[in-house]
C-alpha cells in the first residue's frame, strides 16, 4: 500500500504508524551519536544543543521546552557546569531564577555535536534517489511546519485526568 492514492492520503492509521515510524528510527540514529558525544548523558547533549541553538535561558524554560523533570534538569546541568560546559547564573531581573550560559567549552562541544548530527542527516538524505532530495527537503520543511502548528493549535491533545 502507497502512502497516497490517486492524490489522496490513506487512511490515518497508514499516516500515523509512518510518522511514528520515522521519528522512532530518526530518535534512536541521534541516540547512537549521542553516544559518541564527549559529555555523560543524552540529556546533556540536548541540553547543549538547545541551548546553542536558543541562547541563553533560565532554567525553568528549559525544562518546559524539553519537557523534562525539573529536578532531573537541574541535576543534568550540574553535572554540565562540573565539566566546565555550562555556567548557571543568578538572572540579572529574577533573583528566583536561574540562567544557563554555555561556556566556550559548552559553545564548542555543541558545534561539534550539531556537526556530527548534520553529517548524519546528509548521510540519510544520500540514500534517497538524487531525484528525490529536494522534494524530500521540501517535504519534511512543511511537516515542520504542520508540526509546529500542531503544537500551538488548540486541537492538541490534553491528558486526562484520572
Amino acid at each position: 500500500m502507497t502512502v497516497a492514492e490517486d492524490n489522496q492520503v490513506a487512511g490515518t492509521d497508514s499516516t500515523g504508524l509512518l510518522l511514528r515510524c520515522v521519528t522512532r528510527l530518526f530518535a534512536e540514529l541521534q541516540q547512537r551519536n549521542f553516544a559518541c558525544c564527549d559529555v555523560q548523558s543524552a540529556t546533556q547533549c540536548v541540553i547543549l544543543t538547545t541551548l546553542q541553538r536558543e541562547g541563553d535561558v533560565t532554567l525553568t524554560h528549559l525544562t518546559r521546552t524539553l519537557n523534562l523533570d525539573k529536578a532531573w534538569l537541574s541535576r543534568s546541568t550540574d553535572d554540565l557546569v562540573e565539566q566546565g560546559l555550562l555556567i548557571k547564573a543568578p538572572h540579572p531581573s529574577d533573583r528566583r531564577a536561574l540562567l544557563l550560559h554555555l561556556t566556550d567549552a559548552g559553545h564548542q562541544a555543541a558545534r561539534d555535536l550539531d556537526t556530527q548530527l548534520n553529517r548524519q542527516s546528509a548521510r540519510v538524505l544520500a540514500r534517497l534517489p538524487v531525484e528525490d532530495r529536494a522534494q524530500a527537503l521540501r517535504i519534511l520543511e512543511g511537516l515542520t511546519q504542520a508540526l509546529q502548528a500542531e503544537l500551538n493549535g488548540d486541537d492538541a491533545c490534553t491528558p486526562r485526568s484520572t
